[in-house]
């Protein structure tokens, strides 16, 4: 599964909506079981392990030894989910997971994305620069901790900072405990308990296998979201340690047989994010201003990349990475969107709330510690939409543009550098500054004809959105159009190199003033009208949280651990079942075949994104077209899930999740397994068979399905 964000609207919710018709006209009731309808989902702590809800339900019960053993085979990358699957130190996830790796490994001439890679000997595995291994070995309950630095009364900012400072300090305590270690204190229930993790971290992951793109993502994104799918979104990576291969103790074995439907399996891995422990209005907000100004960036930015991929191959070519990402985040955001705009689903978890709220009323002392917390998120929320337009606008990240970015860097540098650190705004204190500095310094030539054309769209929403007297519209347009505005400033900036910006900055806050640069000009407008925008920002944003802590203590006090807490990327376990759903008025079967990809190509009479490559129709004869391909199933995953492993009873890999489809996107505020949501995965049969019979990779397929 891709980003956690991912995005027309009306399809979604009218799918959302058809598969509640049937009870639309029944009212929503909350159930009493111990487990209060599962609508918080099933993102389980790996410390909190629902037991008896999965014996209740599965007739299963799992030993401390088979989560920790799930646990320890498990394991963290940037952005997304990996799993040990070999003795030697092998790893598996999704392609998507590893393209910049495979960029970052691409030597002069060679298209690894395009067609693949695979490294017959450890030799000719490649490391890969900038990537890390996390495992999580230990959990600890860190809250009285954490909340025990805040001093009675503090303002919602101090707070903020006070457990910003105690987490900080804890984390520095575990990290020094040991060689390759890293640590995190993750907040659970949006505050309301507080988790340090303590990870084994490596450092040299070596590429070892990844198909071409075109079948990691077949059906590009059109297809994306969708079921059924057919693609082979895998790849494979080597971990060392001292220039060996680890051997790690816990790793998944293979299943030799696969699953079947009806089958329980389990997800173990990092989704990204949820919000499913936020309120009516936190919701609302971003129903009515965060999403809609999010996706109309989304839709100009992506408008832009593509016009320019249609000026050569070689800029297609470039930016094939940039329009996946922005594509899946778009997509992935509208069918959040879609969810939050279906009245029946927003009813539903608006009965929900109010059941919660009413057993807090009733409890004198848990109404008296909690009860104004919701009221408090509808004034907080109202007051972030009245600044959020200016927050947008007056700002330097203009849909990605390179120069804004470095002007208001050079404006803020002479300002901000002489001030005490913890009195600088957050990206120049000295754990940031490096980054900024290096930014500027930054020997990347400039691509003017992207910034043209990205500033041109950035200017037109700012036309469209912004009154004719806006200081920062007056500065960037003056009585141009958007085109001309962005053509003239990009022709005529004097930051373009690094040795120019090396000028202003040596030249300090006199360079700054005297500078006729049109980026700088902007950026002295736009800078003391962002600071106190900035300081308002932060301070709803402390107060938000302040107060959505208090609900999540409520949460915790009414049902305890029995509500899972919404996805932070950390480790979680989910459990669901290989299930068939309603489709397009039939069945869409809980698996797809060989027979399936051909056809879909053969269909589409082999035209992107529906083609396969020649290697894929030399091997044709040669395969088993029942084996599976993709496979659905009943878990609860999200963003950060991306290249979880799918096991099954016996802790055995059956797959390897790498979406979920267009019914369960809506799903982000309130989980239902009534509906037709469903996680997406590529079957661990249909991976063996392929590797052996398309991509000559025996030995790879022999060192996964050894001892299974």
């Amino acid at each position: 599964m891709r980003l956690a964000t991912r995005s027309t609207l009306l399809c979604l919710a009218l799918a959302l909506g058809a598969a509640g018709a049937a009870s639309a006209q029944q009212a929503v009731t909350l159930p009493t079981e111990e487990y209060p309808g599962l609508e918080t989902g099933k993102m389980w702590t790996f410390d909190v392990p629902p037991l008896e809800y999965w014996a209740r339900r599965y007739n299963f019960r799992p030993s401390q030894q088979w989560l920790e053993h799930a646990r320890l085979s498990t394991a963290r990358l940037p952005g997304c989910t990996t799993s040990f699957v070999s003795a030697d130190g092998l790893i598996m996830t999704n392609h998507h997971c590893a393209r910049g790796c495979v960029n970052n490994v691409s030597r002069q001439g060679e298209d690894l994305l395009g067609n693949g890679f695979y490294a017959r000997t450890r030799a000719e595995e490649r490391a890969c620069p900038n990537f890390v291994v996390d495992q999580l070995v230990e959990i600890s309950d860190v809250t009285a901790q954490v909340n025990a630095a805040v001093p009675a009364g503090a303002t919602a900012d101090r707070a903020a900072a006070a457990r910003n400072e105690a987490s900080q300090a804890i984390q520095g305590r575990c990290d020094a405990s040991g060689a390759n270690t890293h640590c995190e204190v993750i907040p659970m229930y949006r505050g309301g308990q507080y988790k340090l993790h303590r990870f084994r971290r490596w450092t040299d992951a070596r590429l070892v296998f990844v198909p071409e793109t075109q079948v990691a993502s077949f059906g590009g994104d059109p297809d994306n979201f969708t079921y059924p799918r057919h693609d082979f979104d895998m790849a494979f990576l080597r971990v060392y340690e001292n220039g060996q291969p680890i051997r790690p103790e816990h790793f998944y074995r293979w299943s030799a047989n696969g699953s079947r439907e009806g089958d329980l399996v389990f997800v173990a891995g990092n989704p990204g994010n949820t919000s499913r422990l936020l309120t009516m209005a936190q919701l609302e907000y971003l129903r009515d201003v965060q999403n809609p100004a999010f996706l109309d960036l989304l839709a100009r930015q992506i408008a832009v990349v593509q016009e320019l991929g249609r000026m050569s191959p070689e800029r297609a070519a470039a930016s094939r990475n940039q329009l996946f990402g922005l594509q899946n985040t778009q997509k992935g955001i509208a069918g959040r969107q879609s969810g939050l705009v279906n009245n029946q689903l927003m009813e539903r978890k608006r009965q929900w709330e109010r059941a919660f709220r009413d057993r807090v009323n009733a409890n004198p002392e848990l109404r008296r510690q909690y009860g104004a917390a919701w009221d408090n998120l509808v004034r907080i929320v109202r007051d972030e939409a009245s600044v959020d337009l200016r927050r947008r606008y007056y700002a330097f990240g203009a849909y990605g543009t390179r120069l804004l970015n470095w002007a208001g860097a050079l404006v803020r540098m002479p300002v901000e550098m002489p001030k005490p650190d913890s009195a600088r705004l957050i990206a120049f204190r000295d754990a940031n500054r490096a980054f900024v500095e290096r930014n500027l310094a930054s020997q990347v030539p400039l691509d003017t004809t992207f910034e043209i054309r990205i500033l041109a769209a950035y200017f037109t929403a700012m036309q469209r959105e912004l009154p004719a007297n806006d200081p920062v519209r007056r500065q960037a347009l003056g009585d141009r159009t958007p085109e001309a505005a962005a053509r003239a400033m990009v022709q005529t900036t004097q930051i373009a190199t690094a040795d120019q910006r090396g000028a202003v900055l040596q030249g300090g806050a006199q360079a700054v003033a005297a500078s006729t640069d049109p980026f700088i000009q902007l950026a002295r407008v736009i800078d003391p009208l962002s600071r106190p925008i900035i300081a308002r920002w932060t301070a709803l944003l402390n107060e938000e949280a302040q107060n959505g802590e208090l609900v999540n203590r409520a949460l915790l006090a009414v049902f305890g651990n029995t509500v899972a807490p919404d996805a932070t990327f950390s480790l979680r376990i989910t459990d669901g079942e290989v299930l068939r759903y309603p489709y397009n008025g039939s069945m869409a079967a809980p698996y797809t075949t060989l027979y399936g990809l051909f056809d879909r190509a053969v269909s589409f009479n082999n035209e992107f994104p529906w083609s396969l490559t020649q290697r894929w129709y030399a091997a044709r004869d040669r395969l088993n077209m029942s084996v599976p391909v993709n496979a659905v199933s009943t878990n609860d995953v999200t963003g950060g899930n991306s290249g979880s492993p799918v096991i099954n009873r016996d802790g055995e890999i059956v797959g390897l999740i790498h979406d979920g489809n267009m019914e369960a996107l809506p799903l982000d505020f309130i989980f239902l397994e009534t509906t037709s949501g469903r996680c997406v995965w590529v079957d661990s049969r249909g991976i063996i068979e392929v590797l052996r019979r398309v991509y000559d990779a025996d030995a790879l397929a022999s060192e996964l399905t050894r001892g299974n």
